[in-house]
């Protein structure tokens, strides 16, 4: 089945005349409206009467913009909600052509979320015995359901009472429309490039080349990520990072990953090996289901209404059943804050209780699981490599408890992990307990443990978020399975594996501070850890403030930490200010900034940046700076081109002294279409085909369709819908796009194209005048020589055609069945010069003559005698 996507058809401007016209509801057609609702929709022609007292013919607009029966591909909106993109079939059900139903069927009724087990046995008995020529109608099968079209939007909009839905969590996105995308190929790459020059010394240049590319097949994915390096005075050196195959597996809401790239280090520390990992995937959840949230459990007397907010704000509001009711699709929002939960009755009285709510990396919401499974050889540089197995599996157990455990095996070692998250009123917390056993020679077996433990809290009544609290203490036995493999590698050098640097103890604090609005926030971080074969300790301090003044934001910072090795302290200070210089969207800002340390070196430094452009696709700073021994000044650019980020930067010191860069990042994409250039892509990326488009931008920065046709949409969001629109502006007025938005929801790692069909021909606004110097109606219908509707008369007889690309042609004019409602036009414009297409439509001003007698039927479209024209621009 296609992929989901949303698509909206950019009306021209015919139709919107049309919609003035016949002033009718939106749904403009029908699918199963009784007759008599019908009868209803009728507009009173006598609102446009002519000179003559005659009024415009609009018989063909009864029933609204009448659509033909057939097949259509549609969108597909339930209760609001959009459910995906299907072939929607509309049969007519009586003499009138135009009364045409729509006709519904087991899998577009599964697919609009119908509990088939409240449907009647009738309606069950009539979906079991239906057959391909069969039409059953939605409110024949569900009571109160409604299914209208929109021929104009190509839209189907039903109405299903909400008894007869199954219940799905917020943002599904049914995996049936998961797009895989095309077949492709895409090589990004980033480069850059270094020089220094120093009077009197050697100059010295880098450069760096990192890639990353692949091969779409079908299902799988082929990715590598490598760089290349060199140095003006060494040699050329390659690294390959990682180079796997990847597809995801549906079922499992997993992705299945083989060849070279690294372990997960949620529970054990990551590393590169080669080889295979199973492991959950949970951007294949809804958001409302990935992440954690508390399930949210009451108890409501009558038909009642339950709000759900933290710290003032509403994230859930719904209606319940009396009896006992669960919400358990609340949006995951961070580190929480407890919720209030209000539970409004029928009668307006009200009953609330709070549901703790904080969170750690390690909680799940109840009933959710998540594994890894990952065999395979260890591929570290210059290390012994083994081969290991490595397993975790988590579950939420209830609101407040999740368990997690996991295990390590390989090559003399094994480890083994077990632990559990809590939710509670006074804050997150994680603990775990990690059994190590390795054997470093005959001689030397060593086992030990490692403890952990996570907090953190959110204080809203004091503003303080507590988000990450950790320590570890790793007994003198315990060694990872990195550790054993330096221990073995220091051996077989002649070394005493006693050498190897490990971890006893560590622990790290981040505190956020809000003062309130108007007196900035305060934050603090630091770390400390220490280790069983070095005395002393490493120690990090960071503390900062923020606040705005007006338009001046200001900020001032401290660090102070210890090295190890040398055990020497130093203490930075900074501080600095910026502002806009202007008001406008381009104005430049200024910032300021002063740095002293504890050694007595200190530097200020003012730097002037902006950015440039339409899409302020350009950005430049300018700065300088002073220390006590010497001055620089600087400027540097980057451009965002639609095809690739381009930039470089120039320094100069007062000592002479030089430096010099230049950077370029984008890629290349290979695609059924042809090759595309983009700029920097992510996992999941968007094809735009607009053929003729050229120039016109899609929503994302600087990104504009080629001469070709085609645009790269970078960093989609897999398995989520995506909204692609296309903005004509800056494309020919020459061409229209028959849509501007579609909605997709690509697989993790897909090229999903996207096809935007285009109509191209001269664009012309015709001033038609009947032979007696009128204008021709106002609402007159305008068909080509084909016979196909291209425009609408507007006041005073302006008519608004986009043609062929030839320069002459044939146009009919309809407002009537009579000879005398019918004339034609025939026009020859002059060549319109190469440099002068798509800047502006061209104006013409024609004579539209009536057609003889027996042509004045509706049905013959023959033109009759010619007219002239006079064409301006």
């Amino acid at each position: 089945m296609e992929p989901i996507r949303q698509t909206f058809k950019r009306k021209p401007l015919c139709n919107m005349i049309l919609v003035m016209l016949a002033a009718l509801p939106s749904w403009a057609a029908h699918a199963e409206k009784k007759p008599t609702a019908l009868a209803q929709a009728q507009f009173n022609d006598q609102f446009l009467l002519r000179k003559d007292g005659k009024s415009v013919d609009l018989s063909r607009f009864k029933n609204g913009n009448p659509v033909q029966a057939g097949t259509y591909r549609a969108d597909v909106y339930v209760n609001e909600a959009w459910m995906g993109r299907s072939d929607v079939v509309l049969r007519s059900v009586s003499d009138d052509p135009n009364n045409v139903v729509f006709c519904a069927d087991r899998s577009f009724l599964d697919m609009a979320g119908v509990d088939f087990e409240k449907l009647s046995p009738e309606a069950l008995a009539a979906i079991r015995q239906m057959t391909p020529e069969s039409c059953l109608k939605l409110e024949d099968l569900i009571p109160s359901a409604t299914a209208l079209f929109d021929n104009a939007e190509l839209r189907l909009n039903v109405s299903l009472p909400q008894i007869s839905v199954r219940r799905q969590a917020r943002g599904y996105v049914n995996p049936e429309f998961w797009d895989r995308g095309v077949n492709a190929a895409i090589l990004g790459y980033n480069f850059n490039a270094y020089r220094t020059s120093t009077p009197g010394l050697q100059s010295s240049t880098s450069y760096y080349l990192g890639l990353n590319g692949g091969v779409n097949l079908g299902d799988w994915r082929l990715r590598n990520f490598s760089a290349l390096t060199k140095q003006s005075s060494g040699d050329t050196r390659f690294q390959n990072t990682a180079t796997y195959l990847q597809r995801d597996l549906t079922d499992l809401k997993s992705q299945l990953t083989i060849g070279d790239t690294f372990t997960p280090g949620q529970f054990f520390d990551s590393f590169s090996f080669r080889g295979v990992r199973l492991a959950s995937d949970d951007r294949m959840l809804p958001d409302s289901l990935s992440g954690y949230a508390p399930a949210v459990r009451g108890i409501a007397r009558t038909n009642a209404k339950v709000t759900v907010s933290q710290s003032g704000n509403i994230l859930y509001e719904t209606t319940v059943a009396p009896g006992q009711f669960e919400i358990n699709d609340l949006y995951a929002t961070g580190y929480g804050g407890d919720l209030s939960v209000v539970i409004t009755e029928a009668d307006g009285s009200r009953s609330s209780f709070t549901v703790p709510y904080a969170s750690v990396a390690q909680l799940l919401r109840p009933g959710v699981g998540r594994y890894s499974v990952t065999a395979g050889r260890t591929r570290d540089n210059g290390l012994p490599q083994v081969n290991f197995v490595q397993a975790t599996y988590e579950r939420g157990m209830t609101n407040s408890l999740t368990l997690f455990g996991g295990a390590q095996v390989a090559n003399d070692y094994l480890s083994a992990v077990g632990g559990t998250a809590l939710n509670t009123g006074i804050g997150a917390f994680s603990a775990s307990v990690t059994q190590s056993n390795a054997k470093v020679s005959e001689q030397d077996v060593r086992s030990g443990q490692s403890y952990r433990a996570d907090y953190s809290k959110l204080l809203k009544d004091i503003g303080t978020n507590l988000s990450l609290a950790a320590y570890r203490y790793s007994s003198s036995g315990f060694m990872r399975l990195q550790d054993l493999l330096q221990a073995k590698d220091l051996l077989a050098k002649g070394f005493p594996g006693s050498r190897i640097d490990r971890q006893r103890s560590q622990l790290q604090l981040l505190v956020n501070q809000s003062l309130g609005e108007k007196n900035g926030s305060f934050y603090l971080s630091s770390s400390m850890q220490n280790y069983w074969n070095r005395d002393g300790s490493t120690m990090q301090y960071q503390a900062g403030y923020n606040n705005n003044w007006k338009m001046i934001s200001y900020s001032v910072y401290l660090q102070r930490q210890k090295d190890l090795a040398s055990g020497a302290t130093s203490t930075q200070y900074y501080a600095s200010a910026s502002m806009p210089l202007g008001r406008e969207v381009h104005s430049p800002t200024l910032s300021t900034s002063v740095s002293k340390d504890s050694a007595g070196g200190s530097s200020l430094q003012s730097t002037l940046s902006g950015v440039l452009g339409e899409d302020n696709a350009f950005s430049y700073g300018v700065s300088a700076s002073k220390s006590p021994f010497s001055s620089n000044a600087s400027v540097n650019g980057q451009y965002r081109a639609a095809y690739a980020n381009v930039g470089g930067s120039y320094g100069y010191t007062n000592g002479g002294a030089t430096q010099m860069s230049a950077q370029a990042s984008g890629a290349i994409v290979a695609h059924p279409g042809g090759v595309t250039l983009a700029q920097s892509v992510g996992e999941t990326i968007g094809i735009v085909e607009a053929r003729d488009a050229e120039g016109a931008s899609v929503n994302t920065a600087g990104v504009r369709v080629d001469g070709r046709g085609y645009a790269v949409v970078p960093y989609m969001t897999p398995y989520r819908l995506n909204e692609i629109a296309i903005d004509p502006k800056g494309s020919s007025t020459d061409v229209e796009l028959a849509l501007t938005s579609q909605r997709v929801a690509p697989r993790a790692g897909a090229v999903v194209m996207l096809k935007y069909p285009t109509v191209t021909g001269r664009s012309i606004l015709f001033q038609v005048t009947l032979p007696n110097g009128d204008g021709v109606p106002f609402g007159a219908e305008v068909l080509d020589a084909q016979g196909n509707s291209v425009g609408l008369a507007g006041q005073g007889g302006r008519v608004f055609v986009r043609a062929s690309n030839e320069d002459q042609g044939k146009l009919l004019v309809r407002w009537g069945e009579a000879a005398n409602a019918q004339c034609s036009v025939q026009y020859q414009l002059p060549p319109r010069p190469k440099d002068a297409k798509g800047i502006v439509f061209d104006t013409a001003e024609a004579r539209c003559e009536f057609l003889p007698q027996e042509a004045g039927k509706k049905q013959d479209l023959k033109i009759g005698k010619t007219a002239g024209t006079s064409v301006t621009r």
